[in-house]
């Protein structure tokens, strides 16, 4: 009630028709003509620059389905990177892990893995042990075990509203009950918006795929909100998709077409034109990227499908239809959107750490000095508020509130 007060002192109601999603789509693309973005189906598709780039996977990478206990979930290319091998196959991560298997994978860049790792260590793994399931909890990541429960459920990848968030490509919102499995009707509307771009999944489609879960998320899901901090990372994911999935450096030769992204995200297509899910894997005959995909460059590409799609930060107000926009007038330019994802990342650490208490001051305070650095090149003001709101946040639980 309290975010809805605040987003209601600054906000006007977005109002858009309850209809079906398949509605939704064909009004989207409908707009889409009218303002002279042709669809261009006909397009030959460009053959992907791959010389001199390295094939992945290696021979000691081989693909295996993941076995009944282990772990995947929200996130595809953490799923592809377990099943073969560049992460622990159990789905069981640390911080290292992470950093070495998207370089040696996907050539992301060490500062914005650090980030990504670290937010979702802090929002949904163990702080103490470093431990990350990519998929749903287990005690395999916790410092106490099977005692973890007492302080908290560390929730893993699957954990709505911290990592994983609502208006995803292929995944359902958290209210409709499965947050983390591939859902082939959505595959499949994301592959008739990239058949909209000569069967690519480039950074236009993305802006596309965003604006139109953006729009069936506020029309069907009364419990709907893209704030800081999972609104970034939300849009941040999109862009992903073309950066990393891309066969070659996308930008520079690379082609993200059905037989790259379909692969990553376990899309296997059947006889009668509908697909089904199966587990993740490299493509065929597929080529990393061949620069590192930097923290300023996810920040870039989310800054210009921010401003492409006139998406604003907000929530639905307990219905659908009922959106509140939360006006970030300093989200502007790339270093006014890294400060306040910054900024959204340490004050809301306290909030998600499920430690003793005895040792949550330590880690709160490693996380900040972590985070300071790695936004060190976009200019952003001291936040000498995160050590003191986290103190805050402490005594509140010793003192048995929440």
């Amino acid at each position: 009630m309290k975010l809805l007060a605040i987003l209601a002192l600054t906000s006007v109601t977005y109002a858009f028709p309850a209809t079906s999603w398949s509605k939704l789509a064909e009004t989207f693309n409908e707009r889409r003509i009218r303002n002279g973005l042709h669809v261009r189906q006909s397009d030959p598709e460009p053959l992907a620059v791959v010389d001199g780039l390295t094939k992945i996977p290696d021979d000691d990478h081989p693909f295996m389905a993941p076995g009944p206990t282990d772990q995947r979930g929200p996130c595809p290319g953490l799923n592809t990177l377990a099943n073969h091998g560049y992460l622990p196959r159990n789905g069981i991560v640390t911080q290292a892990d992470i950093l070495s298997a998207t370089a040696a994978g996907f050539n992301m860049g060490a500062d914005l893995a650090e980030v990504v790792s670290t937010i979702a260590i802090a929002y949904d793994g163990d702080l103490i042990t470093s431990r990350l399931s990519i998929g749903g909890p287990d005690n395999r990541t916790s410092f106490l075990g099977s005692l973890q429960n007492i302080f908290g459920v560390e929730g893993g990848l699957d954990h709505h509203a911290s990592f994983e968030t609502d208006t995803s490509a292929t995944r359902d919102d958290a209210f409709f009950g499965n947050d983390y499995t591939m859902m082939p009707n959505l595959y499949a509307q994301m592959k008739s918006i990239a058949a909209q771009h000569g069967g690519l999944y480039n950074l236009d489609a993305m802006k596309d795929l965003q604006l139109l879960r953006y729009q069936q998320s506020i029309a069907t899901n009364p419990t709907f909100y893209l704030l800081p901090l999972q609104g970034p990372l939300n849009v941040i994911a999109k862009t992903f998709i073309p950066a990393f999935f891309s066969n070659g450096t996308y930008g520079a030769g690379g082609v993200p077409n059905e037989a790259s992204i379909s692969a990553f995200f376990g899309a296997e297509l059947l006889p009668n034109g509908s697909f089904t899910a199966v587990p993740e894997r490299f493509p065929d005959n597929w080529y990393r990227r061949g620069t590192p995909f930097q923290l300023s460059d996810a920040f870039e590409a989310t800054l210009d499908l921010l401003n492409s799609t006139g998406i604003v930060f907000g929530a639905n107000a307990g219905q659908v239809n009922s959106f509140l926009p939360l006006d970030l007038a300093a989200a502007t330019n790339v270093n006014g959107l890294a400060c306040i994802l910054r900024d959204a990342i340490q004050a809301n650490v306290p909030t998600s750490i499920s430690q003793p208490i005895e040792i949550v001051e330590q880690v709160i305070s490693s996380v900040v000095d972590l985070i300071d650095p790695l936004f060190g090149d976009f200019g952003c003001p001291a936040f000498n508020a995160s050590q003191t709101q986290a103190y805050a946040a402490i005594n509140k639980i010793n003192n048995g509130s929440s």
